[in-house]
Formats: C-alpha cells, structure tokens, sequence
C-alpha cells in the first residue's frame, strides 16, 4: 500500500509523528466500512460522534447525572439497533400476529425507511459501543478520551463486523498505545492464527455448506445429520473468521481477545458457553444477567433464562432465534437442577462417564442448532414431530440420507469430514493434555501445511460468513 511506503521513508528520515499511525488505522477501518455499505458508513459514523460527545460530558459528572447521561446514551444505541434490525420482525411477525395481518400499504405507510439488509456489523459494535459506556461509568480513574483513540477502538476494522466483541479494559490500553508493529514475533503469531483460520473457514466451513438441506423434514435420520452438518459448519465458519481477524490484529501489533475454546470439547452445557462465542456470552452475563438480578438471587434461574432468550433475539429477528436462545436457557437450568442425579449415577464410570456427558452435550448443541439453522417455523415444527416419530427412524430412511449424494459429492464430503474430524482430534487431545486448546493446531510446522491445504482445497464459491447476517 502507498500508504506503508510513504510511511517507511519518512520513519526512516525521522519525519513520521507517531499519530500518524493511529490516522492511518482509522482512515483504513472507516474506508472499508464505507467500501462494505456507504450508506451504513453515515449511520455508523454518526453514533461513533453521538457516542463520543455524550461519554466526555458523562465523565464530567458523578452518580445519578452521570447515570442518566449513560442511560440516554445506552437507549439510543439499542434504539438504532432495533430500528435496523428488529423493525421489520415487530411489524410483520410480532403485530401481524395479534391483530391478524399487518397493514396492507405497509411499510410505503411507515414514515421512515425500513430497511430489509441489516447493516454490517451493527449487532457487534453497538455491543462494544454500550459495553464502553458502562465500563467508562463505573471506571475508577476518568479520565478525557481522546476522539481518535475512541475512533480506532470502535471502528477496528479486523473485528467490526463479526467481532470478537471487545471491553475497554483489554483492547483501549493498545488502541491509546497504538502504532504499527511490523515485527517477526507478530508476523508468526498472526500467521499461524491467520492459517488456522482460513483453512476452517475455506477448507471445512465453506465445503460443507453446500451440502446441508434445509428443507428436509421426513426423514429423522436426515435432519440429525443435516443438523449435524450445520453444527460443524457454524463452528469452522465463526470460529474461521474470529482467529482470521485474530491474526489480522497480530500484523498490526494489538492482541484480540480468543472467542472460541474448543467448544465442541465440553462436557456440559455450562461448559460450552464458556468456550463458546465468549465475548458475547460475558457481554450478557456482565451487562443484562447481573444487573438484572442485583441482589434477587433467588429468582436467578428466572433471570438466566431470560437472558439466554434475550441472546437467541440478539442472533436473529426471527422466531427460531428466540426459541433457540429460550432452549439453552432451559438445557443450562435443566443441567443446574438435574445435573447432580446424572452425577450420581454415572460418576463410578470413570472415563466413559465423560464420554457420556460429551455425548449428551454435543447432542444437545446439535439439536439446537436445528433451531438455529431454519428461520421457517412451520417446517420447524415438522422437523420436531419427526425426530419425535419412531417410524422415521427407519432402516430404508437411514440409507436415504446417504444415498441422496452421487459418488462425487460423497466422496467429497468424506474428505471434508475426515479433515473435520483430524482438527476436532487435535482440540481434543490438546484439552485432555491440559494445554492450550489450540496449540497442536497452531503448531510451527502444522500452520504452513493448513495454508497448503486451503489453497488446494478452498472451496470454489465460498459463502458468505453466517454472522455477518447479524
């Protein structure tokens, strides 16, 4: 880039301010957010001022002024976001349910735009825009901040549009410290994040979409597997593109927080949300569990259920995401209140205890993310009466399932999984040596042989990354 040259001859001459590499990080993350959607791009620069304006007069103030300032600032921001998001969802499918159908001239009749694509990355960076405000209202030193090092914070152009969501007290220190370093020890790191990730994204993810079957509903052995097809590739997909803007982050010298641990690993519900998409599930532990609760720990069984559902209608504005969130609220009360009979009964087992409880637990997930994979609730519904059908279990519609592939596509889809199953292996062997969850699979001599692999076997039309829906 012009940019980087011009910048190396002047650092050479001494004659580069080292501000000037906060401007450039800023200048890159706003361009590509313009060149993703212009039209977002005013929106999205409009709260990061609205934002700024009101934090600097809130750390001007103490208790309840400075709460109230937080609270407008709060307000407006999840306001946006509904507006963007759940608009549609609230007219179509919320009022068209209790009064029978929406208004015929809708939305010509509504009085502002509605918009049928969310913008990019909204759901995330209004996320760790409230996070700041809160964190900013309760920090013990307030301090003035500094536009561009808000700037750069929020608009961080790896983790925009899909995150990891980010507080102030990891990611702000190295947006205030930042400058570009271009060093081997960052070049390593983020190769081997970089290569991890495009090879789940690319190879696995992406190669195992197309072969997933939304629409199937009568067979039960086809929609455990579809929905088993959805589960790995939501894992690759994701999990790709957090340790991809992991890597990107490394070249630029800030360090992200690791949103997966090896979820698909876990032995209990309770366990898969700590591993899984972590920065959100804190965001909803920290910023609507507890405050919901306060001191009424008695009712917070009722309070993590809500939660929970809130999370699913955060993923979607749709029905099927609310139900899903409403499910895992349930599987993690159903583990705090059953969990201990279980316990009781297959705790002499040893090793193949755990096997037990992985096995229910991943089967758990999988069953969700039937769920979470399909938006058309009446096919839902008969997706549940299936697998809910003892004759749908039969012998001629287990070899139906498999026979739907030609010998390509089977083929094709055995390399994928068995390539699934060796990066599934290492994160299991990794966990059970008590390491790092990912160090076998960022190993110096594995990541070259990852990037080979998914330059050789990318997948010819990606697809589009599941959360930048969201």
């Amino acid at each position: 880039m012009p940019f980087f040259s011009v910048r190396a001859l002047l650092k050479s001459g001494r004659l580069w301010p080292d501000v000037l590499d906060a401007v450039g990080l800023a200048s890159l993350s706003l361009i590509l957010f313009a060149n993703a959607s212009f039209s977002s791009f005013f929106v999205f620069v409009s709260e990061i001022i609205f934002n700024y304006v009101l934090v600097q007069w809130m750390l001007r103030f103490e208790g309840r002024q400075a709460r109230l300032i937080a609270t407008v600032i709060i307000v407006v921001n999840i306001a946006i976001l509904a507006y963007f998001k759940y608009l549609t969802f609230f007219v179509e499918d919320v009022f068209g349910l209790f009064v029978g159908g929406v208004p015929p001239d809708w939305p010509k009749s509504f009085p502002l735009p509605v918009f049928k694509t969310i913008p990019p990355g909204v759901s995330f960076y209004t996320f760790q825009m409230v996070a700041f405000v809160v964190d900013s209202l309760t920090a013990r030193k307030k301090k003035p901040i500094n536009f561009l090092d808000y700037l750069n914070f929020v608009a961080f152009f790896p983790q925009i549009v899909a995150g990891p969501i980010e507080r102030r007290i990891s990611l702000f220190p190295q947006i205030q410290k930042f400058r570009f370093k271009f060093t081997w020890a960052n070049f390593v790191q983020g190769f081997r994040w970089l290569s991890l990730g495009a090879f789940m994204k690319f190879v696995l993810g992406d190669n195992i979409a197309p072969f997933i079957n939304v629409e199937l509903a009568a067979n039960a052995w086809g929609v455990w597997f579809h929905a088993f097809l959805f589960t790995l590739r939501i894992y690759f997909d994701f999990a790709g593109y957090s340790f991809m803007a992991l890597g990107i982050a490394y070249f630029l010298g800030v360090k992200l927080t690791i949103n997966f641990l090896a979820p698909y690993t876990s032995q209990s519900i309770n366990e898969f949300w700590r591993r899984w998409h972590i920065t959100l599930s804190t965001w909803f532990r920290d910023y609507v569990f507890v405050p919901l609760m306060g001191s009424r720990k008695q009712l917070a069984p009722f309070f993590l259920f809500l939660t929970f559902t809130l999370s699913g209608f955060w993923h979607g504005a749709a029905w099927n995401f609310i139900l899903w969130g409403a499910y895992h609220g349930a599987l993690l009360l159903a583990l705090r209140y059953l969990g201990r009979p279980f316990q009781k009964t297959f705790g002499g087992l040893g090793n193949r205890s755990q096997t037990i409880s992985w096995a229910l637990t991943f089967g758990s997930v999988v069953l969700g993310c039937l769920f979470f994979m399909d938006t058309n609730i009446t096919r839902l519904g008969v997706k549940l009466q299936t697998l809910l059908t003892p004759g749908s279990y039969s012998w001629s519609n287990f070899l139906g399932t498999f026979t739907a592939f030609s010998l390509n596509e089977g083929v094709a889809l055995s390399v994928v999984l068995g390539l699934a199953a060796l990066a599934l292996s290492l994160e299991f062997m990794a966990v059970w040596q008590k390491r790092f969850e990912y160090e076998l699979l960022l190993s110096p001599w594995l990541s070259p042989c990852l990037l080979g692999l998914t330059v050789l076997l990318a997948a010819n039309t990606p697809s589009q990354f599941i959360y930048f829906e969201f």
